[in-house]
């Protein structure tokens, strides 16, 4: 699963929802949290400059409104490169090109018995695409074969959460049978 190229459609409307911070990454992009940050930081510095204009005390206010302006343009600039970073300058081919490497080279490490080895491809895929339910699958047996069960717990429940399809819900059931040796809560 792994990241899909944005249509020509989706580029022009993440572009021009880009001009608000934040509105491109929560409503094409898929990343809230970066979203949720660029909007309440430029947020922010637009009441400060606001405020620097029409609410506070003279002595403050041209502080006020050069730092809330400084603020609101930085977190404007930061989420406009972000958003061209994202939908007009990744290359989406070469990645998925590295991901399926990497994925490949950590199945086959895990299965050779290479344990630090599959993590750290594994690592560099869930880099490339941390809602991969593939890599966190895997990821979770290797940090369970490491003895790290809360790390592997973690990773078969975020499998879990991103397994649209129900692909791993069998093996899942098993692996985190054999970390408690009790049997995982039905999800239904």
């Amino acid at each position: 699963m792994a990241e899909r190229k944005p249509t020509v459609g989706g580029r022009v409307k993440a572009l021009a929802l880009g001009v608000v911070p934040g509105l491109a990454h929560i409503f094409v992009l898929d990343r809230t949290g970066w979203g949720a940050v660029f909007f309440v930081v430029f947020v922010f510095g637009a009441d400060a400059a606001l405020a620097g204009l029409y609410l506070i005390d003279e002595a403050w206010a041209s502080d006020a409104y050069a730092a809330g302006c400084v603020l609101a343009g930085a977190a404007w600039l930061l989420s406009w490169l972000d958003v061209a970073r994202l939908v007009v300058f990744r290359d989406y081919d070469k990645r998925a090109a590295l991901h399926r490497r990497l994925t490949s080279e950590g199945v086959r490490l895990y299965a050779s018995g290479h344990l630090k080895k599959a993590r750290n491809a594994f690592r560099q895929c869930l880099d490339l695409d941390p809602r991969d339910p593939d890599v966190l699958f895997w990821y979770g047996c290797v940090e369970s074969g490491l003895g790290r069960i809360r790390r592997a717990r973690r990773a078969f429940r975020r499998c879990r959460k991103h397994d649209l399809d129900r692909k791993w819900e069998f093996e899942l059931g098993r692996q985190e049978e054999g970390l408690s040796g009790t049997p995982p809560p039905s999800g239904g």
